[in-house]
Parts: structure tokens; C-alpha cells; sequence
């Protein structure tokens, strides 16, 4: 029962009804009042016609009478006599014509020159509310008045027939409303309930994702869709950060153990090497110093990865530092023929020099290994945005897809036969201990452009 009381279709429909069973009162009362009052006034004229008309008439008759029978030149007696003979019986006669008719009309008089002064004639008995018009007879004439009158009941009964008209049409709209609103709110409701099992889907899955409902609803659902994106974006960062720290401890007590060993057998092995010099027993001895090579490679790069230094910050000139970086990296790989391009202007940063030379060199390497064209272009460029600078190292290689953007920052995730997995995860390691952003963006056959937006910062 809550519930549906708590129900967002239940609410508007008793809101609606509240809202309609006033309107119905307020608009009722408001046109029977109107109404009455009108109804009232067209009677109050009709009675005013009415009891005029049968007023002119009585004078019209008074005056034909008087010079007929001279009443100027008699006496009050015979004028009385001549009045009650002839002109009394001439105007009932045209009174009760009258008031048949007007047979909703109750009409009267009263004339004193009359023996009878006092007459009513109404078909539905004396009344007690009434609506009453009053025209007075001139002195001249004797004086006296008419008067003309309906009963209220009529004026009341007039109005109920058009209220009852008007209600029976607000019924209809108000039901029609109803109705409007119940499929409306259906609409919503369905709405409303597929949401609520959309996030019982998300408690239990962080993938599912709400279809474009469209209008308001569909922003909230669009919200509820970034929302999930963002929490499952930051669940999977927080695991991995966990695996990372994990791995860090992990790695860093590996290297601690093979670093001594390996360089004991690096150097055995050189010495073996010198020994056996210009014999066929040498072959067997150089991939030991290959092999004992690459893995002092890859033991330097888990200790870096595992056991991150602190940051030492300076002041420097990203001019400079990245045309060493591009020298250093022209160097790297001499056969390719690649144009570097550096589209920066003396901009000035606080951050680890040392680092971030280690962050760029990689990515420019990275970006060199890619290039398997005879026109290989790398770009580096420098924007300054006011709080931060960004800067883009881009390339026109072989491109990654969509799999391997998603890994490429996972340590020991490599495309490489040599690689150790780790360069760029020690490049986003860096990126974050400044307090900054990576983004990738690469196609397959089109190149490769990385985006790395560091903030600006006081030496204190």
C-alpha cells in the first residue's frame, strides 16, 4: 500500500483529481453566480417591458376616456361613475389579455380610481421569492402603479439546465484527462521501472549500459550510463593500482635476488669470452652475454617500475630539452630515414628533468620502432593552456588497435619479440606522479599520437 501511495502515478492522478474537483466547484459556483445575476437582469428587463407596456396602455385609454367623456368638465362623481363603467371593464379586458400572454408572468396593479384598486393574476399562486418590476401610473392619471413579477424558481431553474450543461462537459474533459494523464503516466512508469531494473542489472553487472530512451528520461539514463562507465573506469584503475603496488613490493625483492647472480654470471662469462677468443667454442659463449645483457635490461626496468624515486623537481627550458630528446633518439635507430618535426616555443615547466626525459626518449623510441615506412614523420609539439601544458608526440606508423590501446600501460604487456612490457607502464607511472594525463589515440596503417597534459607548478 506505500508504495503505491509513494508511486509517482498515483500522485499525479490525486493531485489531478483534487485539481479538477476544485476547478468544478470554483468554475460552478463562479458561472451560477454569473449566471444568475444575468438571468436576473433579462428577466428584470422583460418584466420592465412588460409592466411599461400595460402602463402606456392604461394612459393611452385614460386619455381617449377623458375627452370622450369630457372628465374635465364634470364633477369628480360622475368622473368616478364614467371610470369604473367604462374605462375599468376596457382595460381589464386588455390586462387580462396580457396576462395570458405572459403566462410565466405574474402581473398586477394598483389603481385607486378603481373601486376594486388591487388585481394579480398569476398562473402559479402567490409566491414569496420573486423577481418584481414596478412602473408608477403619473398622478395625472390617477397614479397607482403596475407591476410584473416571476418566481425565483424560474430564474433558478433556468440556471440549473445550464450548469448541468456545463458540469456534464467538464465531467467529459476532466475523464478524457484522466485518461491522458493515466497513458502518460504509463508511458513514464514503464520508463521509470525499466531504469529501476537497469540498476539492478548494474549492482550485478558494471557492463550493462541503458538504451537511448530519449527526452528527459533518456538524460537521466545517459547519466546513469557515464556514471557506470566512470565507476567501473575507476574500480578497474583501483584494482589496478592495488596489483601494481603489489606487484612493485613483488618485483623489487625479485631484482634485489637476480641482480647479484646475473652480474656474477655476466662476468664469468666475459672472461670465459676473452678466453676462448678467435675458437669455435666462443660461439657458445656470446648468446650467455646477450641473454645476460638483456635481462640486466629488463632487471633495471623492474627496479625503476618496483622502487620509484622521488621526484626532484627543477625549472627547465621544454625547448632544449626536447631537441636533446630528439637527437638522442635520431641516434637510436640510424638506418630509417625519419623527419622530426618540434613545434615548440620556450615554454618553462616544474617537474623531474630526469624523468621526464626517461618518459619522452621512450615514447619517441617507441614511436621510431613503429615506423616501418621510408617517409616516417614524428612530431613533437607544446601548447601552452594556461594551468597545464600538453604536449603530443605523434607518429605516422603502424598503429595499434583497439586491444592493444586498452593494454598498452598493463606492465609485461608487449607487441614487441624483445620487449620487456614495461616501458609503458613506467611512462604512466611517470605521467601520474606529476599529477598528469595520458591519452592515447591510434589507428591501425595511420600512426599513433600520444597526448601527455602535465600541470604547472610553483619551485617552492
Amino acid at each position: 500500500m506505500k508504495r503505491i501511495f509513494t508511486s509517482i502515478r498515483f500522485q499525479l492522478i490525486f493531485v489531478l483529481v483534487v485539481f479538477i474537483i476544485f476547478t468544478f466547484f470554483t468554475i460552478s459556483s463562479s458561472i451560477s453566480q454569473y449566471l444568475e445575476q444575468n438571468e436576473i437582469e433579462s428577466e428584470t428587463k422583460r418584466l420592465t417591458i412588460i409592466s411599461r407596456q400595460i402602463e402606456e396602455r392604461f394612459e393611452k385609454m385614460y386619455t381617449a376616456e377623458s375627452l370622450l367623456r369630457g372628465y374635465d368638465n364634470i364633477t369628480a362623481k360622475e368622473r368616478n361613475l364614467y371610470i369604473n363603467v367604462f374605462l375599468k371593464p376596457a382595460f381589464e379586458n386588455y390586462f387580462s389579455m396580457i396576462s395570458s400572454a405572459y403566462s410565466d408572468v405574474e402581473v398586477g396593479y394598483y389603481i385607486p380610481i378603481f373601486n376594486n384598486p388591487i388585481s394579480v393574476h398569476s398562473s402559479k399562486g402567490n409566491l414569496i421569492k420573486k423577481v418584481v418590476v414596478m412602473v408608477a401610473i403619473p398622478e395625472k392619471y390617477g397614479g397607482g402603479y403596475i407591476f410584473s413579477a416571476v418566481p425565483q424558481s424560474n430564474v433558478k431553474d433556468n440556471i440549473r439546465n445550464i450548469i448541468y450543461s456545463i458540469n456534464r462537459i467538464i465531467f467529459y474533459l476532466a475523464l478524457i484527462t484522466m485518461i491522458i494523464v493515466l497513458i502518460i503516466t504509463s508511458f513514464f512508469s514503464l520508463r521509470i521501472l525499466q531504469i529501476r531494473k537497469g540498476l539492478k542489472n548494474l549492482e550485478r553487472n558494471l557492463d550493462f549500459r541503458f538504451p537511448n530512451y530519449g527526452g528527459e528520461i533518456g538524460d537521466i539514463a545517459a547519466s546513469i550510463n557515464s556514471m557506470a562507465e566512470n565507476l567501473k573506469r575507476n574500480l578497474e584503475e583501483m584494482q589496478k593500482a592495488e596489483a601494481l603496488k603489489s606487484l612493485g613490493l613483488f618485483t623489487a625483492g625479485i631484482v634485489h635476488e637476480v641482480r647479484n647472480p646475473l652480474t656474477s654470471i655476466k662476468g664469468f662469462a666475459t672472461i670465459l669470452s676473452q678466453k676462448l677468443q678467435g675458437k669455435d667454442e666462443e660461439r657458445f659463449v656470446r648468446p650467455i652475454l646477450t641473454e645476460t645483457e638483456r635481462l640486466g635490461r629488463i632487471v633495471d626496468d623492474l627496479l625503476k617500475y618496483g622502487r620509484p624515486s622521488p621526484l626532484s623537481l627543477v625549472k627547465f627550458n621544454l625547448k632544449p630539452f626536447f631537441n636533446h630528446i630528439l637527437e638522442l633518439a635520431k641516434q637510436y635507430d640510424s638506418k630509417k630515414k625519419i623527419k622530426f618535426e618540434l613545434k615548440c616555443q620556450d615554454l618553462t615547466i616544474v617537474a623531474d628533468e630526469r624523468k621526464l626525459e626517461e618518459l619522452f626518449l621512450n615514447l619517441v623510441i617507441n614511436a621510431v620502432q613503429a615506423i616501418d615506412k621510408e617517409d616516417g614523420l614524428i612530431e613533437i609539439e607544446c601548447i601552452d593552456e594556461g594551468r597545464s601544458i600538453r604536449i603530443t608526440v605523434q607518429d605516422n606508423g603502424s598503429g595499434m588497435d583497439e586491444d592493444t590501446i586498452k593494454n598498452i600501460f598493463v606492465p609485461f604487456y608487449t607487441t614487441k619479440e624483445h620487449g620487456t612490457g614495461l616501458g609503458l607502464a613506467i611512462v604512466h607511472r611517470i605521467v601520474e606522479e606529476h599529477n598528469g594525463k595520458i591519452l592515447v589515440e591510434s589507428k591501425v596503417g595511420l600512426g599513433t599520437k600520444f597526448t601527455i597534459i602535465l600541470p604547472k607548478r610553483d619551485l617552492k
